[in-house]
């Protein structure tokens, strides 16, 4: 016993060091679901078997002494040899088992086994066609061992065919790996049968294991990574449409409260305001439609439709100013709007004053700086006072158009209060795509 163990492990130390690799990270990742594990298990346990097996066929042949002497060690040797030919295929199936799209189809891919085993399977009940032992303990097969290698190699091709059709409707390009094992065990499996190499069958097949689930392993990481990157842009885009949903009731509550106003006092006007509003709906309902950002043209005539219902109201009292260096990049829809908002709100008030709209670019970045003169002795501050229940008061315009500035583009707004009014500050990254 003492020497046959040590014959094994010096036979299969490669073969037994790449097993139990894989025994490690298969024990590493036994809380995770890695597709199919357990006929990775199964292969590495049929792998340590081959391994005994063949290790004991080689111990059997070197057995001498008369033919009586040897006849229990050629039916044992014929044993081995036909279990090592059954079960070789069927290693390399339990791989293409993990791929099969349809497990209903498994049965069909198992055939070429089960042929395999049934023909080798002769050699137990004394047919000497695929091979046999003479009785004096050498092995013979007139080159009738070749079906173990057909199917060996029929389970390759369909290995790669599987592989190749999963990750192309996966969307994923690893054909590569896939190749290479397919190139090491036809290598190692025409070179055994030529006999230029022997004794490196098992070891190259347990890398191949090896290999096949540390790529499926990488490949189920990676749709765990995907996954959770999924859920985060869906939950991003959730938060997009109740922010966006979030700013239309203000913008309708504002307008209404402008042309309730002049109903009161002047009726052609309030007319005149309601022509503007109308205008006003039409632009910010396609607006709020949109998911995506917008050219800054289309949100800049949004801003004046806005402005030229605000005018009305104030008359001759409100008077705009437009700097706009740059215009071809793309911004939030109705990111602009609320900062103008609070600029005539808390900024001019009731009183008049000047509002400035400027955009330019500096160094990698593109800025729009939104300015009022402070018309209104007094007045809140746009980024503090904020009530999202106090009429008049953009509760919520800032810090969700804040939001969407980052969430959408990484951009970022800033708020500054100084004795000549407020300036509020949008940084567009022009790396960012802001660019057109």
């Amino acid at each position: 016993m003492i020497e046959f163990l040590s014959s094994y492990c010096a036979e299969n130390f490669i073969a037994l060091t790449i097993i139990s690799a894989l025994i490690a990270v298969m024990a590493v990742n036994r809380n995770e679901d890695i597709p199919a594990a357990g006929l990775f298990r199964v292969g590495a346990g049929l792998m340590l078997f081959v391994t005994v097996l063949d290790t004991f066929e080689v111990w059997l042949s070197i057995r001498q002494g008369s033919v009586e002497e040897l006849a229990d060690v050629v039916m044992l040797r014929t044993y081995c040899s036909a279990l090592i030919y059954i079960l070789r295929p069927v290693i390399i199936m339990t791989e293409v088992f993990l791929l099969i799209p349809d497990k209903r189809h498994r049965p069909i891919c198992a055939l070429p086994a089960v042929i395999n085993g049934v023909y080798f399977s002769t050699a137990f009940f004394g047919i000497k066609y695929a091979f046999y032992i003479t009785p004096q303990n050498t092995w013979e097969s007139d080159g009738h061992n070749i079906p173990v290698y057909i199917t060996q190699m029929i389970y390759l091709v369909l290995l790669a065919v599987f592989s190749f059709y999963f990750f192309k409707h996966s969307g994923r390009r690893h054909g590569a790996v896939i190749l290479v094992i397919c190139i090491q065990s036809v290598t190692v499996a025409v070179l055994e049968y030529f006999n230029i190499i022997i004794g490196c069958v098992n070891a190259v097949t347990a890398l191949c294991i090896l290999e096949y689930y540390i790529y499926l392993t990488h490949i189920y990481r990676q749709e765990i990574k995907d996954s959770l990157m999924q859920s985060k842009v869906e939950a991003a885009k959730n938060e997009l449409l109740t922010l966006r949903n979030q700013i239309q009731p203000h913008f309708i509550y504002n307008s209404l409260s402008i042309i309730r106003s002049l109903a009161r006092r002047d009726s052609e006007l309030a007319v005149e305001c309601i022509d503007c509003f109308s205008d006003y709906l039409k632009a910010h309902i396609g607006a709020l439609k949109s998911a995506d950002l917008i050219p800054f043209k289309d949100e800049v005539e949004n801003v004046k439709i806005y402005l030229s219902l605000v005018m009305i109201d104030y008359e001759n009292r409100l008077a705009i100013n437009y700097e706009l260096d740059v215009m071809d990049f793309l911004i939030p829809p109705l990111s602009l709007e609320p900062i103008v908002e609070n600029a005539v709100e808390h900024g001019i008030g009731s009183g008049a004053g000047t509002i400035t709209i400027k955009s330019y670019e500096q160094g990698e970045n593109i800025y729009i700086l939104i300015a009022d003169s402070g018309g209104a002795p007094g007045s809140s501050s746009p980024d503090s006072s904020d009530s999202p229940d106090s009429p008049g008061h953009n509760g919520i315009g800032l810090e969700n158009t804040r939001k969407r500035l980052e969430m959408q583009c990484g951009g970022s707004l800033d708020v500054v209060i100084t004795e000549g009014g407020a300036r509020a500050t949008v940084c567009l990254p022009r790396k960012a795509g802001a660019k057109i």
